[in-house]
């Protein structure tokens, strides 16, 4: 649920290069980037249109849920400055939440699901109930109608590449600490997710499809030579799901003497020794797992479908070769008690990653967690600016919201303040960019535990 300003928006970019294809002309503006402020976003927005008034409008939101509010203003603005244009919202929260957003902000149609066809078809004019995958205002009923739903691309070998020359590249910026070097850039070749986690938001579904080797090298290959990016961060939630697939394309790297550093996101039970071992000589410098818990009981409430053994293992393997580990946390989840994040917290400080990622677990519209939660009467709040990972929204059994705050903070203070954490900090820093981002990541640490004080 984190959302940060230096993320590049590539499921636009993804959006943006499908239209294309069929002769729409596309522009992305990331107000991230080009309009943090609302009178930049205006006049970004009225320089834009400019340049195709005398066309047909359409305007996309892409909306998640920490930031629904701000883009419910911002369809305001933009219904203000074009009354005529259509509105439409994509995404994880117009996915599971079209309802609140055809209600609370002035968007026509809000896509479910995935988004290449529909917004194909919404821009071909056809006749909104004729086309699957969204909800949209029915104006001569004043009732919203929801269509079928839409069916998945399942060879996204067949997408073209996302649209990345209309992205400013270069000012975009991973998390600190996951990059090697700058220039550095977030990708992404997969989706959906075949497992099952308590609090994962399946926007796409169980299903999960990944682009072959083949494909994830050329665009690896095209940012190279096209951007000059040599450091990478995959972003997919199990890059290692197809091990073949994986080690194929570790090989095309390696015969094609493409000198690039880059770090993915995976689960400990999709590895293995010669899996790592490809993956390291092939410039793979960090490997973050999703643990969540180191508690047997929360692990399988919350559908983890991972074992201790596995993480200890994966740690264990992934040292040996060479490469940096990074455990990501939660704390708050379902079955969480004191006991529970204490053994949690003890487990992490003997198994010494050389990273950690902590996130109060928050149940995200959609997921199995926000589901039960709703049930049984445990929000605490429906303010969505609320649900970044920093902020308890869920009322738990036997532990309260100010001891998961107080937990949350501790495992920062504990973890990269302790000796042995410290030292492999040092040892893994080798050029300028990991000291800059050694020392961008403890001063964001230092005014983290200050703040929260």
């Amino acid at each position: 649920m984190m959302v940060r300003e230096q993320d590049p928006p590539l499921n636009l970019a993804m959006l943006a290069s499908w239209i294309r294809d069929k002769g729409v002309e596309t522009a992305i503006l990331d107000c991230a980037i080009d309009a943090p402020t609302v009178t930049l976003f205006r006049d970004k927005l009225l320089q834009i249109i400019q340049k195709h008034k005398e066309k047909k409008i359409f305007i996309g939101f892409y909306v998640c849920t920490p930031t629904a509010y701000y883009c419910y203003m911002l369809a305001k603005i933009a219904r203000e400055l074009f009354p005529d244009c259509t509105l439409i919202a994509g995404g994880p929260h117009a996915s599971f939440m079209y309802e609140e957003v055809l209600t609370l902000a002035p968007i026509d149609i809000a896509i479910i699901g995935e988004g290449e066809i529909t917004l194909e078809e919404i821009i071909a004019d056809k006749p909104l109930d004729t086309i699957n995958g969204l909800a949209y205002k029915d104006k001569t009923e004043s009732s919203i109608k929801v269509t079928a739903s839409r069916a998945r691309i399942e060879d996204i070998n067949n997408l073209p590449m996302p649209a990345y020359d209309l992205l400013k590249i270069r000012k975009y910026r991973p998390p600190v600490g996951t990059f090697k070097r700058l220039p550095s850039f977030m990708v992404t070749f997969s989706r959906g997710c075949p497992n099952n986690c308590f609090f994962c938001t399946k926007t796409l579904g169980f299903k999960h499809y990944q682009k072959s080797s083949e494909n994830i090298f050329k665009e690896i290959k095209y940012l190279f030579d096209t951007f000059g990016i040599k450091d990478f961060v995959f972003v997919d939630d199990t890059f290692t799901a197809y091990r073949d697939n994986t080690i194929a394309f570790c090989k095309l790297l390696i015969e094609n003497k493409l000198k690039i550093s880059w770090h993915c996101y995976t689960r400990v039970n999709t590895i293995d020794k010669e899996l790592i071992g490809w993956m390291k000589k092939a410039g793979c410098h960090q490997l973050m797992f999703g643990v969540e818990s180191f508690s047997p009981e929360v692990l399988t409430l919350i559908n983890k479908d991972i074992n201790l053994q596995q993480i200890e293992a994966a740690v264990k393997m992934t040292r040996q070769a060479g490469i940096a580990c990074r455990l990501s946390m939660m704390i708050g989840n379902r079955g969480d008690t004191a006991e529970s994040l204490k053994h949690s917290l003890k487990e992490l400080l003997r198994l010494q990653p050389d990273f950690i990622s902590v996130l109060i677990a928050t149940p995200g519209p959609g997921t199995p967690f926000f589901e039960w939660a709703d049930k049984e009467n445990r929000i605490l709040t429906r303010d969505w600016s609320l649900y970044t990972g920093g902020t308890p929204v869920v009322r738990l059994e036997g532990i309260s919201s100010e001891e998961i705050s107080c937990y949350y903070k501790l495992y920062w203070k504990k973890f990269y303040f302790y000796p042995g954490s410290i030292w492999r900090l040092l040892k893994y820093t080798t050029n300028i960019y990991q000291a800059y981002s050694l020392m961008v990541g403890f001063l964001r640490v230092m005014k983290f535990m200050i703040v929260r004080r």
